[in-house]
């Protein structure tokens, strides 16, 4: 049986929609629904359970990030792989199915599918890790658009996959669907929930690449409606995962930061967080100054950071949330 962890935050709209889905392809199939609610409106639980009765609810209490909220429901499964599904998503075809299938009589221990918006453009859906993580100093207004060029006349490969083709091996997948098998679970751990949100899906498939491989079918699929959801519960101005200049921008640069440190090690966390600060003075000075406000945001965001490194440093377990 397959169990199916979705973490609800302010998110029925969308979960109306995916749940549609489900019940229109799925609703003869043996899989097991928990919605793991982070203190989201009270009425949720019975608009969703009314329409949708298969629905597993189960409550944090508190708004405990998405780790906490995934390991809630993964140490409430029942299945023999588990499924970590973001709320806006919705499936067109019997992928689900064939994936869990696919997995399960796999050498593998992880699988995902391929990403796509509902225009039917391909999101990445997964990657390969790269040294010290430096593919996350991209996300860095001016600077970072410097440090990919440099890469690209160094010939360096980018990690990212834009679009699958067949099955293919890979260091780890998005958390949007991202199907790990429970005896690797068993081994690896679960979610670190020192994560509130942002990394926390490519730490643990860090631990899970040590026991075993990860794939990504790519002739497998998902509609994501990807960021909306985050968005708009923590009241983003854009929807955009690299938008740096924001509380949202801050919380994925906290998450970073600590991903480089428990993957990579301390000496990489701080030159990511030198280059960071590099980063916002070229910022502030090559801005026009028509654009000097985010140039400014960013700043702030980055000695905002600084206040965290201490902690980030010293790996001290906690909940790093900004959110």
């Amino acid at each position: 049986m397959l169990s199916v962890v979705i973490v609800n935050y302010h998110s029925t709209p969308w979960l109306t929609k995916l749940f549609a889905s489900v019940e229109q392809l799925y609703a003869s199939e043996n899989i097991e629904w928990i919605i793991v609610n982070n203190a989201s409106n009270p009425d949720d639980q019975q608009t969703l359970q009314q329409q949708f009765p298969f629905i597993n609810w189960l409550e944090m209490g508190y708004n405990a990030g998405f780790a906490r909220a995934c390991n809630k429901g993964i140490a409430a499964s029942k299945g023999d792989a588990v499924l970590l599904l973001n709320p806006d998503t919705y499936f067109t075809d019997n992928s689900l199915v064939a994936c869990y299938n696919n997995l399960m009589t796999s050498k593998a221990i992880a699988s995902g599918v391929q990403l796509y918006t509902p225009d039917g453009l391909p999101q990445y859906s997964a990657s390969h890790f790269m040294r010290g993580g430096l593919n996350y100093l991209l996300k860095i207004p001016i600077w970072g658009s410097i440090l990919k060029n440099m890469g690209s006349s160094a010939h360096i490969t980018k990690p990212s996959l834009d679009k699958a083709v067949g099955t293919q091996q890979v260091g780890w997948i998005s958390g949007a669907f991202l199907m790990v098998k429970k005896e690797a679970i068993d081994k690896a751990g679960r979610l670190d929930d020192s994560f509130f949100l942002y990394g926390e899906e490519v730490e643990w498939c860090y631990r899970l690449g040590k026991i075993g491989t990860l794939e990504l079918y790519g002739n497998l699929s998902v509609v994501h409606l990807e960021g909306v959801n985050i968005s708009n519960a923590s009241g983003s101005e854009v929807n955009d995962y690299n938008y740096l200049y924001d509380k949202k921008g801050l919380q994925l640069m906290v998450s970073n930061h600590l991903l480089v440190r428990k993957v990579y090690g301390i000496h990489w966390c701080l030159f990511h967080y030198f280059n960071f600060m590099w980063g916002a003075i070229i910022c502030l000075i090559a801005n026009p100054f028509n654009q000097k406000k985010n140039a400014l945001r960013f700043m702030a965001n980055c000695l905002r950071l600084t206040t965290w490194m201490p902690a980030i440093l010293l790996n001290i377990k906690k909940l790093y949330k900004v959110l």
